[in-house]
């Protein structure tokens, strides 16, 4: 098993962030190596730099930022993370939620459709 990638997924309200740190594998295997939840304020973005690097055990792995586009609660966050040369993806809501419909997720229930 090969290491691919670090993914930090964000789910961004306008108060906070929530922060999930995973590892993709060559079989397409994801783990979840962390998850907090920080105040969606520019004075804390540096804090969850840190906090990713502390979690990200294997080094020379791309890390790539994803989040969905929040009106304007993403900006912020996308534009700090620009700045500092980091991998940013920003998916439009009804793309992710058409991507879990694909998988047979229910998004508000976060279970498995039938």
């Amino acid at each position: 098993m090969q290491l691919l990638r670090y993914c930090v997924g964000l789910d961004i309200s306008k108060d906070s962030l929530q922060v999930c740190l995973s590892v993709i594998d060559t079989d397409g295997r994801v783990v979840v190596k962390g998850s907090t939840k920080v105040a969606n304020k520019l004075a804390v973005f540096a804090q969850l730099e840190q906090w990713v690097t502390r979690h990200c055990k294997t080094e020379g792995l791309p890390l790539r930022y994803v989040m969905e586009s929040t009106g304007v609660y993403h900006e912020a966050i996308a534009w700090h993370l620009y700045q500092k040369d980091q991998s940013v993806c920003i998916l439009l809501p009804n793309k992710a939620k058409h991507y879990l419909k694909s998988l047979g997720y229910n998004r508000a229930a976060g279970a498995v459709q039938e």
